[in-house]
């Protein structure tokens, strides 16, 4: 017997679309299901209270959820989540979630010198010279940035960036594996497709070139991305041992990669470490010249997970840590991407607070870097003890930082402090493991370099009142940008095969899980110092 099914007309602006669902799938599912993209941080669990919908028509019981996340008169208004909505009727629905077609997403790298070729520098001419183009691509947990290169100059010609639209399944990848394992598998590998699809015909049909000119495609990415995308199953990936299908090198036909024939480039997948170390710090790591220092180099990718390694050109160690989305503002109250309208800058002064936001625009919540600044303010001015404690005055109901939408005002709540104190904690920690492992102090340290959008605008200064690094880094930090996209680009240039499997074989991985140092180094750091 056919499940029954219900409509519900999803009125996005001013478009309206009818689509059906049956009464054992939940809203979230059935929109994304019909192709709506819609950004569900926590994965549809109820726990980010990002999948807001206003109910126009019909009826929605409340749950616990919605109580959680909407005031009274929210509740009333219709507000409820899309996650936890379960319709047995017909019903009408307003999308209510953050705008994020202005997401600001990293393209820009630093190449390493020798990688650079200095005899044509007028980029103008590159099109005109060239026959045969590279594309170098970084899919990252939120976000997929692409460069275009002609096989000539080497020199990177277009851009291209866009969201990662599997976030429609979970912000982190923990979400997506879990989405993965729980029969999405398809779905997730088809999002990730039509993203590559998209911005291919972007570069080609901006920079006026035949689609056939594409010979090599070149992915930087974490293993789960890169497993999402081949189809391999993701079972491995979230229990113990926490085993990849594959993590070497891949050479596979366009084709079969994103099941198009589109062009008939071959595609490279560049390799990983491990489950947690995936081919994006590898190439990382290239970018960023690990594969020649001579001295000590740290490089630390505090993207939707935290990433780093220590090492030079004859050895390098790596880790992963637990971090969560906080520095991308998941699981934060008025926690987004890096959209227009997020805080992106805050101070605290006498006469109040003062807020930047991304854009320009009227504050509509907070990006990660926005998120720090917030919390070393409240440090800074002692609204907030060495325990991460909120005094008294603002520890129920949290620092107002400024007037947000429909008249709410947008503040920074003691769970937020929290969530930031085990984000921070668990980076720290995890740099302090590295370095001792590897034999060295934070001064024996040459370089440090933070990579990644929120590395490339994170306040240094503030990173450290809050203790994220050490004093002992100053004048040592560089950001790098998109350092994956780097060592794709890199790769591309210099034919980066052999490079890039010595890095590999360099490379070992410590568990921060079961190392006997971590949790005593995870407790100290908890506190704000």
């Amino acid at each position: 017997m056919e499940a029954k099914k219900v409509v519900i007309s999803v009125i996005e602006k001013e478009t309206r679309v009818d689509i059906t669902a049956t009464p054992e799938e939940s809203i979230l599912e059935a929109i994304i299901r019909h192709g709506i993209y819609f950004s569900a941080t926590c994965g549809g669990k109820g726990k980010c209270g990002k999948c807001k919908i206003r109910l126009t028509r019909g009826n929605l019981p409340i749950t616990s959820s919605d109580d959680e996340y909407f005031s009274d008169e929210e509740l009333a208004a219709g507000y409820r989540l899309a996650c936890c909505a379960y319709p047995q009727r017909d019903l009408s629905i307003r999308l209510e979630f953050a705008e994020e077609e202005d997401f600001e997403i990293q393209v820009g790298h630093t190449q390493a010198k020798e990688a650079q070729n200095s005899e044509n520098q007028d980029m103008a001419s590159h099109i005109e010279d060239e026959t045969s183009y590279d594309v170098a691509i970084d899919i990252g947990t939120t976000t997929l940035a692409f460069q275009l290169m002609g096989q000539k100059a080497k020199k990177p010609i277009n851009s291209y960036a866009t969201l990662n639209h599997q976030r429609a399944y979970g912000a982190d990848v923990i979400s997506r594996i879990q989405a993965s394992c729980d029969g999405k598998g398809y779905e997730l590998k088809k999002s990730i497709q039509e993203d590559l699809l998209t911005g291919l015909k972007f570069l080609v049909e901006d920079t006026k070139i035949k689609a056939n000119q594409i010979k090599r495609i070149v992915i930087g990415g974490n293993t789960t991305m890169g497993h999402l995308l081949m189809g391999y199953s993701c079972e491995g990936l979230g229990v113990y041992p926490f085993t990849p299908v594959d993590i070497g090198l891949q050479e596979k036909p366009f084709k079969k990669v994103v099941n198009s024939d589109y062009c008939e480039a071959i595609v490279t997948l560049l390799p990983g470490v491990s489950t947690y170390v995936g081919g994006d710090i590898v190439s990382g790591l290239y970018s960023s010249n690990f594969d020649t220092n001579e001295k000590v180099s740290l490089l630390v990718d505090l993207g939707t997970n935290g990433e780093m390694a220590i090492g030079n050109k004859k050895k390098i160690i790596t880790t992963s840590t637990a971090a969560g989305p906080a520095f991308e503002g998941g699981n934060i109250s008025w926690g987004m991407g890096s959209v227009k309208g997020a805080i992106c800058r805050v101070e605290i002064e006498e006469k109040g607070t003062v807020v930047q936001t991304i854009g320009e625009e009227s504050p509509i919540g907070l990006c990660g870097t926005g998120v720090i600044e917030t919390i070393a303010e409240l440090i800074d001015k002692e609204y907030v003890d060495e325990t991460g404690r909120l005094v008294e005055k603002y520890f129920e109901t949290g620092f107002i930082l400024a007037n947000g939408p429909n008249g709410k005002q947008i503040t920074f709540s003691q769970k937020d402090v929290r969530e930031i104190q085990l984000a921070k904690s668990a980076v720290r920690a995890g740099i302090e493991v590295l370095l001792r492992r590897f034999g060295v102090k934070y001064e024996q340290v040459d370089k440090v370099y933070l990579a990644g959008g929120f590395g490339f605008h994170i306040s240094q200064e503030k990173s450290m009142i809050i203790g994220l690094l050490p004093r002992e880094f100053e004048g040592k930090i560089e950001a790098v940008g998109n350092s994956s996209l780097g060592g794709a680009v890199r790769y591309l240039q210099e034919d980066g095969k052999k490079v890039i499997s010595k890095i590999e074989k360099i490379c070992e991985e410590i568990d921060l899980s079961t190392d006997e140092d971590f949790n005593d180094l995870y407790m100290d750091h908890m506190f704000f110092e």
